[in-house]
C-alpha cells in the first residue's frame, strides 16, 4: 500500500473512531466489536485474545432493546414541581437510561456514578433480561440479594450488570462530556477494560486515588486499605476542557510580595532549568551589580535578551542584601486561581467517608445511611470540568443523593445554574435498620429527604440564593400508560382487532401521566412544561410555550374544533382513537391537519 492510500485509510479510521471510539484500539479497527454494536456479531468467526465473559454478547442485545416502560410524574413528593429544572427518578437505571435516550441523547455534560462495589453484599442488580420491568418490581419488593465470592459468577454478574448501563450512558454524554466512576480494588481493573471498549482507550483521562479513610485499619490482615479510585473517561478527549482545581490557602501561602510590587503577590521561581545546550550558557550582570549564571549542570531558562526584558519590567526579584540568587516573579493575578488537579486526593482536602457520615447524620439523622461520598468530593469533581451555566449532571446510582447536594451547593457558591438528574432503585430498607425505624421505607425516600433538607439549609446559611433552584421533579418507573404500547402483536389482524377494542389509557392512569409519556417519546426533556387549553369546551393540552405538540383525549371531536386547534400552529397533534366517530371522519380530519401551511406541515398521530 503506497503512502497516499495509507493516508486515506488512516483518515477513514479516524472517522470511524469519532463515531465508534470503542471499536478502534491502538489504531486498529476491532471488526468484531463493530459487528457486535451493529447486531451482526457471530462469535464463531473470531478467536483471539480479548476481554470477555459469559453474557457479554447478551449485554449488547440488552442495551439495544427498546423499553416499553415509562416514567410517571409524582407531584406530591416533588419540590417546586412546576418551576424546577432538576429531576429525581425512582427505578431500575437500566430501563431509565433507555427512556432518557429519547430526550437526553448527547445532552449530558457530566456523569458521576458510585456503583455497587461487588463486595459480596447487597448486590440487587441481577437483571432478568426477558422482562426487565417485572424484574425491577421483584427487586423493589425485597430488601436485598448478594453476590458471594464463592459464586462462580462473582465477577460475571457484576460485569453483566454494569456493561449495558455504561453503553447507554455513553450515548447520553455530550461530545465534550465526561464520566467519573468511583470503584474499589475488586473491580477497578475490569471496569477500566470495559470503559476502554465503550469509550475508547484513547479517551481515558485519569485514574484518581482518593484517600477515603482518615484512620488506620488496625485489624487489617495485610495492609490498611485507605483509598478508593475514581476513573475518568471523556466522550471525546480532544473536546474535553479541564479548568482545573481551585487554589486554596495551602497553595496561595507560597505567594508573597517581598518588595511591595503593585501587581500583588507572586511566586519566586529559579532562572535555570535542567535541560538546555552548551551554546545557551551565558553570564548576566543585574542592575544591582549581582552576577548570575546557571549553576553547574543546569542551563538558563531564558535567553539573555528575555532576561533583560524581565528585569526592565521588574519581574526579577533582587535581594537587597545580595545574599539570595535572583529569581523570576510569577504573579498570582496572572496565573489565575486554578491549577491542574493531582491524581492523589487526600481526605484533608477532599473529605473522607467518616466526614460524609457525619455530614449525613447532621442532616437526616445518625446511622440512617452509611458510607456515601462526601458532598465536598463530588462538588470538586463537578467544579473541575469547564461547563456552560445550564449543563446537566447525571447520577444513575444516586444512593443518598450526594450529587444533587453537591450541585446545589456549588450553584450557591458560584451563581451557576447546573441541573441534575438522579436515578435510584427504590430498594427496601430492612426493618432492623435505623433508616426504617426513622420512617424511611426505601433508599429513594432517604435521597429525596436529603435533597429537601440540604436545599433548605443552603438557602438558610448562604446569601444571594433567592434564585437558587432547590426543587426537583419526582418520576417513578412503571409500565406504559397506553394499552396498545403494552403488548406484543405479531400480525396485522392482531393489531387491528386490538385497536378496535382497546382503550387509550391503562385503567387508573391520569391524562397528565399519559402526556408525560408522550412528552418523553417525542424527545422532550422531563422538565418541559405542560399547558392546558379549552377550545369550545373541548380539552386540549400542549407541550412547551411554543405549542410544539398538541394533545387531546376527547371523544367525538367536531371538525370545526380541529380547524380551530390548528390555528395554534403546532408541529404535531395527537388524538385518542375515539376522537372521531368513524374512519371517514378520521380521514377528513387528518387531511385538514396534514395539508401544507406557510410554516410547514402538521404531523398527526393517533394513540
Amino acid at each position: 500500500m503506497d503512502g497516499y492510500s495509507k493516508d486515506i485509510v488512516k483518515e477513514d479510521i479516524e472517522k470511524l473512531k469519532s463515531i465508534f471510539p470503542q471499536c478502534v484500539v491502538e489504531g486498529k479497527v476491532k471488526i468484531d466489536q463493530l459487528l457486535n454494536i451493529l447486531g451482526e456479531y457471530d462469535e464463531k468467526d473470531f478467536e483471539k485474545y480479548e476481554f470477555t465473559w459469559k453474557g457479554k454478547n447478551e449485554c449488547y442485545k440488552v442495551a439495544r432493546e427498546r423499553t416499553r416502560a415509562t416514567l410517571l410524574p409524582c407531584e406530591s413528593e416533588s419540590v417546586n414541581f412546576n418551576d424546577t429544572q432538576n429531576i429525581y427518578i425512582e427505578g431500575d437505571n437500566l430501563e431509565v437510561l433507555k427512556i432518557l435516550q429519547q430526550g437526553y441523547y448527547n445532552k449530558i455534560k457530566m456523569i458521576y456514578i458510585d456503583p455497587p462495589y461487588n463486595t459480596g453484599n447487597d448486590f440487587v442488580y441481577k437483571d432478568n433480561y426477558k422482562d426487565s420491568l417485572a424484574n425491577y418490581k421483584n427487586i423493589v419488593s425485597s430488601t436485598g440479594k448478594s453476590n458471594p465470592e464463592t459464586s462462580g459468577r462473582f465477577h460475571t454478574d457484576w460485569l453483566n450488570m454494569i456493561f449495558p448501563r455504561l453503553m447507554l450512558a455513553h450515548t447520553l454524554l455530550k461530545d465534550d462530556g465526561v464520566i467519573f466512576i468511583s470503584i474499589d480494588d475488586n473491580e477497578v481493573d475490569n471496569l477500566k477494560k470495559m470503559c476502554n471498549e465503550i469509550f475508547g482507550e484513547n479517551n481515558f483521562v485519569t485514574q484518581i486515588s482518593w484517600e477515603c479513610l482518615d484512620t488506620i485499619k488496625n485489624d487489617a490482615k495485610y495492609f490498611s486499605d485507605n483509598n478508593e479510585y475514581i476513573i475518568c473517561y471523556a466522550k471525546n478527549i480532544e473536546k474535553l476542557v479541564i479548568q482545573g482545581i481551585k487554589k486554596g490557602e495551602k497553595q496561595e501561602k507560597y505567594y508573597r510580595n517581598y518588595d511591595n510590587d503593585e501587581r500583588g503577590k507572586y511566586l519566586l521561581t529559579p532562572l535555570h532549568a535542567k535541560s538546555g545546550t552548551e551554546a545557551s550558557l551565558y553570564t548576566y550582570i543585574f542592575s544591582n551589580g549581582q552576577v548570575w549564571e546557571a549553576p553547574k549542570g543546569t542551563y538558563p531558562r531564558f535567553s539573555k535578551e528575555t532576561l533583560k526584558n524581565l528585569e526592565m519590567d521588574n519581574r526579577i526579584y533582587l535581594d537587597p542584601t545580595g545574599k539570595k540568587v535572583p529569581q523570576k516573579k510569577t504573579f498570582l493575578s496572572e496565573v489565575g486561581d486554578r491549577m491542574p488537579p493531582k491524581t492523589f486526593w487526600s481526605f484533608s482536602e477532599f473529605g473522607s467517608t467518616r466526614q460524609s457520615n457525619k455530614e449525613l447524620s447532621e442532616l437526616i439523622g445518625k446511622g440512617i445511611f452509611q458510607n456515601s461520598k462526601p458532598s465536598k468530593l463530588i462538588k470538586i469533581i463537578i467544579d473541575i470540568i469547564k461547563m456552560d451555566k445550564d449543563d446537566i449532571i447525571l447520577d444513575f446510582f444516586s444512593g443518598s443523593a450526594t450529587t444533587a447536594h453537591a450541585v446545589m451547593q456549588l450553584n450557591a457558591e458560584d451563581g451557576g445554574n447546573r441541573k441534575y438528574i438522579m436515578v435510584q432503585l427504590p430498594q427496601l430498607c430492612d426493618e432492623k435498620t435505623e433508616a426504617y425505624k426513622n420512617g424511611y421505607k426505601n433508599i429513594c425516600e432517604i435521597g429525596k429527604e436529603r435533597i429537601r433538607r440540604a436545599g433548605a439549609k443552603i438557602k438558610e446559611e448562604m446569601e444571594n440564593t433567592e434564585n437558587l433552584d432547590i426543587g426537583f421533579r419526582v418520576f417513578k418507573l412503571d409500565s406504559t400508560n397506553f394499552n396498545r404500547w403494552n403488548v406484543h402483536l405479531t400480525t396485522e389482524e392482531d393489531l387491528q382487532q386490538f385497536l378496535n377494542n382497546a382503550k387509550t389509557l391503562v385503567n387508573g392512569r391520569t391524562e397528565v401521566e399519559a402526556i408525560f409519556e408522550i412528552l418523553i417519546k417525542n424527545g422532550f426533556p422531563l422538565t418541559e412544561k405542560i399547558y392546558s387549553l379549552d377550545i369550545d369546551d373541548y380539552k386540549f393540552y400542549y407541550i412547551s410555550e411554543d405549542c410544539l405538540v398538541m394533545i387531546s383525549f376527547e371523544e367525538n371531536i367536531p371538525i370545526e374544533i380541529i380547524e380551530k386547534a390548528i390555528e395554534y400552529a403546532p408541529a404535531k397533534i395527537i388524538f385518542s382513537r375515539k376522537a372521531f366517530k368513524d374512519t371517514s371522519e378520521m380521514v377528513t380530519a387528518k387531511h385538514i391537519i396534514s395539508k401544507e401551511f406557510s410554516y410547514g406541515q402538521i404531523e398527526v398521530e393517533f394513540l
